[in-house]
């Protein structure tokens, strides 16, 4: 079964919590300084693996980050980008095309530009111009550094008194993120692991993947994408209480087949009220269109151990998804071929 794992896939999961841990030393080794009273707005570069981070910065820091934080996934800056904007320049190849065309278009702006990387045309812009620069390791895949990716801007933020409850010292929380890595680490972890028995659950079937604003709205994407990339399967992605005002429409279908499709609810035990009765109405209106629902619930006691339960339960299903389908979960064929068809495009 693990021999299909032929890049040690399956480490980088386990050492996950590593990540964690280097990433203050490596926001501190790099110097970054902001003029913080004059940021009013941040915008977040990035695309795939590295834009999410941005996307569950917002959802993990909802209730403590003092200014807007918008992700931009594409070529263009909005208008208001100004000087009271910090732009982060996300891209952990430090290549992504579109990531960078947004860039420049943004360098007359008078913004503070921050970027983050492992390497590649950003790092090398970032030297000549003099911006602020987090270098993070190189040699895996954007999916899988996603503790480079976070975890330095939250010690960023945090150090720029952009939060307001910042914890400096996370070694409980790394701890936390150890021992459920450890928890499903098949056959390790014993017979009855729940990433792995998900895995073969959706195995077959097209995943819907239904996450709650605002903590958890980003984490069914992260399934969703993990699950492309990882498991080569598609998958679909929505929250609520959006997909009540226009998905759940959908649900309403007379197509054949629709027993092909699993819905996942990926939950907090104690949402907000009015949500908690939209997640009951919602699996009611589907169960009885004869789909199987399951439903996933956040571990952990804070904002950020809830997010990242579900973070590290989604990418051991994918995982355990890929070896179930017979892939390498290292792999991205389709991404490969755009790239190298793209950079003929002059």
């Amino acid at each position: 079964m693990y021999s299909i794992d032929k890049t040690g896939y399956k480490q980088v999961l386990l050492n996950f919590h590593q990540q964690i841990e280097a990433a203050l030393p490596l926001f501190k080794n790099s110097g970054v300084t902001l003029d913080s009273s004059k940021i009013k707005n941040i915008l977040y570069f990035g695309m795939g693996g590295s834009g999410i981070t941005g996307e569950l910065l917002a959802d993990v820091l909802f209730d403590e980050l003092s200014v807007p934080l918008n992700v931009v996934r594409g070529y263009l800056s909005p208008a208001y980008c100004s000087s009271e904007t910090l732009i982060i320049v996300s891209s952990y190849s430090g290549n992504t095309e579109e990531t960078l065309s947004a860039l420049q278009a943004s360098v007359d702006k008078g913004a503070q530009i921050l970027a983050i990387t492992s390497g590649g045309k950003l790092a090398k812009m970032a030297v000549e111009k003099g911006w602020n620069l987090i270098k993070i390791p190189a040699g895996l895949m954007p999916r899988q550094a996603l503790g480079y990716m976070f975890f330095p801007l939250y010690h960023l933020f945090g150090a720029a008194k952009l939060i307001k409850n910042y914890e400096e010292d996370l070694s409980k929380f790394i701890q936390f993120i150890a021992d459920l890595n450890k928890k499903n680490d098949y056959p390790h972890a014993g017979q009855h692991v729940l990433s792995l028995d998900l895995a073969r659950t959706v195995q077959g079937k097209v995943p819907v993947i239904y996450s709650t604003a605002p903590y958890l709205k980003t984490i069914s994407k992260r399934w969703q994408n993990q699950v492309h990339e990882n498991g080569k399967s598609p998958a679909f992605a929505n929250n609520l209480p959006e997909m009540n005002h226009n998905e759940i429409v959908g649900w309403e279908s007379e197509m054949k087949h629709l027993d092909r499709f699993i819905v996942v609810f990926l939950e907090n035990e104690k949402p907000h009220p009015r949500i908690q009765k939209r997640i009951e109405l919602s699996k009611k209106i589907i169960k009885e269109r004869g789909i199987e629902v399951v439903d996933i619930y956040t571990c952990g006691t804070t904002i950020m151990e809830k997010v990242f339960s579900l973070v590290v339960l989604g990418d051991w299903m994918s995982y355990f998804l890929a070896l179930a389908y017979k892939k390498d979960p290292a792999t991205i064929q389709n991404i490969d071929f755009l790239k190298e068809e793209m950079s003929k495009i002059e």
